[in-house]
């Protein structure tokens, strides 16, 4: 018996096929998203860094409505950032595109490196989906 159902968008199947986890997860009302990142849905980086984040916001949006959920429903965000010093400004102006108040609990830490040379965030979430 399984305890939660995975939620995988067509765009981000190639997490499952080709990397082994599921886009989001979701047990009852609760929405679990893996880290998103810049990427196209064939895995190469968006390489501008605005245009990277944009991706990045957009693959995590593809997950929420896949699952029923919207940026409304996001509770808690956390943001790795490469350079967090340099990218903070950009990453809360890209984000303001996507979250308005109330604003969900949210995190930003610096990393050493991601998955891939060149990417500069990764964002995982945790979203309420509403009833239907």
């Amino acid at each position: 018996m399984t305890l939660f159902d995975p939620v995988v968008p067509k765009d981000l199947d190639v997490l499952r096929s080709q990397r082994g986890y599921s886009p989001g997860v979701r047990t009852g009302n609760m929405l679990f998203v893996s880290g998103m990142l810049g990427r196209r849905s064939d895995l190469s980086i968006v390489e501008e860094p605005e245009a990277q984040l944009v991706q990045m916001f957009d693959n995590l949006g593809l997950v929420l409505k896949e699952a029923g959920a919207d940026w409304n429903g996001v509770v808690e965000m956390t943001a790795f950032l490469t350079e967090l010093q340099r990218d903070y400004a950009l990453f809360m102006q890209v984000r303001d595109r996507y979250i308005h108040e109330p604003y969900p609990a949210m995190t930003m830490i610096g990393a050493a490196e991601l998955a891939q040379p060149g990417l500069i965030c990764e964002l995982k979430a945790v979203a309420v989906v509403p009833d239907r």
